[in-house]
């Protein structure tokens, strides 16, 4: 059986990594049984981050390779949609993995709200210095990225014409490519729903919040997987 390495559940969010939630729609899509294991040790990761699948004694990181391996096996995560779909799904999963993301690292990593809220509940337990350590290298990666060299006002206006223009991309379709949901989906709808969650910071999740058409796509999302929560969380 595959082993779905995931962060933990946190906030009412399946994991608090939208990462491991898109990856544990994709093996939902794929057919294939498989489990999740909550795990900690990312020394032990091949890239030092979550999610990893474990096949055996295989460990195959990243979500898009992920998504890669369960195509390999047979999945197929666009079905039916035209050539032209496809590549405009693959813009909105790079949007989303690769900018959306910085302003989710934002909101619970920059923002002083959202850093106090992770540092007393996710890492509550966790030795200071070896947080504080972390955090310096999640800044310096933001700050490399120019995200936070703006002020909050323009990185939530940017946060907002991103939203906006998602939520044209969905028009009044249930999916964003029409009655069934698609790799795409698998990456959007997690990222959508950790901006306007706890921890993040709640300016940015009350901004993300406007955006209701996206946040009702979101829950539509939730409710097809109907991935149950961890015991634990």
């Amino acid at each position: 059986m595959l082993t779905l390495h995931s962060h933990p559940a946190g906030g009412g969010l399946y994991s608090l990594s939208p990462f491991c939630t898109k990856t544990a729609y994709l093996l939902e899509m794929s057919g294939r049984p498989w489990q999740r294991e909550d795990f900690s040790d990312l020394a032990a990761t091949p890239h030092h981050k979550l999610p990893v699948l474990r096949e055996g004694d295989q460990l195959i990181p990243d979500s898009e390779g992920i998504r890669r391996f369960l195509e390999s096996k047979g999945a197929e995560f666009d079905a039916g949609l035209s050539a032209q779909q496809k590549a405009q799904a693959r813009q909105i999963i790079r949007m989303v993995d690769e900018s959306l993301i910085l302003r989710l690292l934002c909101a619970r990593w920059f923002e002083p709200a959202g850093w106090q809220a992770l540092r007393q509940t996710i890492f509550a337990d966790a030795p200071t210095d070896v947080v504080e350590r972390f955090r310096a290298g999640v800044l310096a990666g933001l700050h490399f990225t120019g995200l936070t060299r703006f002020d909050k006002a323009e990185r939530l206006l940017r946060l907002d014409q991103d939203l906006t223009a998602l939520t044209a991309t969905l028009g009044d379709q249930p999916f964003l490519f029409g009655d069934a949901p698609t790799a795409a989906d698998c990456s959007l709808a997690p990222m959508v729903e950790a901006l306007s969650r706890f921890p993040a910071d709640p300016e940015t999740a009350e901004h993300a919040a406007k955006h209701s058409a996206l946040l009702a796509y979101s829950d539509r999302v939730t409710q097809h997987f109907a991935l149950a929560l961890p015991v634990a969380a």
